[in-house]
């Protein structure tokens, strides 16, 4: 089986900023996020990875079908100035303990190169590397295929080795 790690595209330059929101904030059932006004028309793309998962409405019902445990909450992403409100999810897979000994970790906790143990990963679809510093999003060949096939914005997928 094949994997990929899933990252925001980063050629879209304009692409949506948001205000107030981190890693680590609290996430409720229904979240009013606002966008950052810097006088630009940002691109709403289907997929942020920064500084949380958001998925678009759209591909939230996409990821719904492949996985049944993936647990999404409410963002309705406000534009002050153009009062334009559009319905995001935050994303919060599952974590898979998946990394292989072939993975290793520099000082700053970058891993080089990321590996995953074939027999960890048990055919999971969509999930979240555990035990690293970073936010790494993986998925499954199918899932990333079925994407691309849809024509969404803002996706970037590496291929990942498995060992």
């Amino acid at each position: 089986m094949y994997y990929f790690r899933l990252q925001q595209d980063k050629r879209f330059f304009d692409s949506l900023r948001l205000e107030q929101v981190s890693r680590d904030m609290e996430i409720d059932e229904r979240n009013i996020v606002f966008v950052k006004d810097d006088g630009e028309q940002p691109v709403y793309l289907d997929f942020i990875d920064h500084p949380r998962w958001l998925v678009s409405d759209r591909m939230k019902g996409l990821l719904e079908k492949y996985d049944r445990f993936l647990r999404f909450y409410s963002a309705v992403l406000t534009g002050r100035s153009t009062q334009r409100q559009d319905i995001y999810w935050f994303m919060e897979p599952g974590v898979a303990d998946c990394l292989s000994e072939r993975t290793q970790v520099d000082a700053s906790g970058a891993l080089r190169p990321l590996v995953l143990a074939e027999t960890k990963v048990r055919r999971e679809r969509i999930f979240r590397v555990a035990g690293v510093k970073e936010d790494i999003l993986i998925v499954r060949l199918d899932v990333a295929e079925s994407l691309q096939r849809r024509g969404f914005t803002g996706l970037h997928f590496t291929p990942v080795e498995l060992a």
